[in-house]
């Protein structure tokens, strides 16, 4: 009798007015989607660090660090895996021994902006060429 009960009140719960509750999760539905299609999101990506435009004289020892994170935001929605990150430091002022130099990021698409880069710059440890010496001798 007690399970009849509990029965017949769970069918009330579920099917009276079940065309209202069924607009209603479609709408909610539907305002989920809208809203996340359209946030933002921050993704992180590590990226090691390239020297451009090194000149002749000189050999790159050590970068420190070696990897740098980058922070893009985008809209969710696009996919993160077609994405490519290039990160560099312009070595066309370089000096034998210790330099700090700041990193560039470039990224292949306009769907993300780079939020920020961890750390801004990198230490880098150079040598003269012994090659070169030699050739000039």
């Amino acid at each position: 009798m007690k399970l009849k009960k509990q029965v017949r009140k769970i069918k009330i719960l579920i099917f009276e007015n079940f065309s209202l509750k069924l607009l209603s999760f479609i709408v909610s539905f539907l305002l989920w989607l809208n809203v996340s299609s359209q946030t933002q999101s921050k993704f992180q990506v590590y990226s090691y660090v390239d020297v451009i435009d090194i000149p002749q004289d000189l050999d790159v020892k050590k970068i420190k660090p070696e990897k740098v994170k980058v922070i893009l935001e985008g809209s969710y929605s696009n996919k993160l895996d077609d994405i490519k990150v290039k990160t560099f430091v312009k070595g066309d002022k370089l000096k034998e021994g210790k330099n700090e130099l700041p990193v560039e990021v470039v990224i292949n698409s306009s769907k993300y902006k780079v939020v920020s880069i961890q750390p801004e710059s990198v230490i880098i440890y150079t040598y003269k060429n012994s090659t070169q010496n030699k050739e000039s001798q």
